[in-house]
């Protein structure tokens, strides 16, 4: 199999209260909101600058902990492939072809790369 590229282009989490994690994710980190989904006037999901996604579950008892994965990858559809091949490994019933669940529950959202960036992304070095 051959090695492929790729980068994490979001992470998805479940909070209890969202107006608070955006004041704070705003306030200390400096991430500001750049969309929103609402549902009957009601903010359901934010997506904030450097790759986090707040979805609002106020009445789950699993907020605080990941949602799913967003990831960009070279070639979608070939990874995609190798991916349902990949015992346990299945797409999710009634949800577009980029969204796949793995055995132990996590969830991936799949994207396809602009050119280039993947190899812009993966030059930055952290320290």
């Amino acid at each position: 199999m051959k090695k492929t590229s790729s980068y994490l282009e979001h992470a998805a989490v479940s909070v209890k209260d969202i107006e608070w994690s955006i004041r704070f994710f705003e306030n200390v980190l400096g991430m500001d909101v750049t969309r929103k989904k609402e549902k009957d006037g009601k903010l359901e999901q934010v997506w904030l600058r450097g790759g986090i996604q707040l979805i609002s579950s106020p009445n789950n008892h699993k907020a605080g902990q990941g949602h799913h994965l967003g990831i960009v990858v070279k070639d979608f559809k070939n990874t995609l492939k190798e991916m349902l091949a990949y015992e346990g490994v299945h797409a999710i019933d009634g949800k577009p072809e980029k969204w796949v669940e793995l055995p132990d529950g996590l969830v991936l959202e799949l994207f396809q790369e602009n050119p280039g960036a993947i190899e812009q992304v993966l030059s930055i070095e952290v320290k």
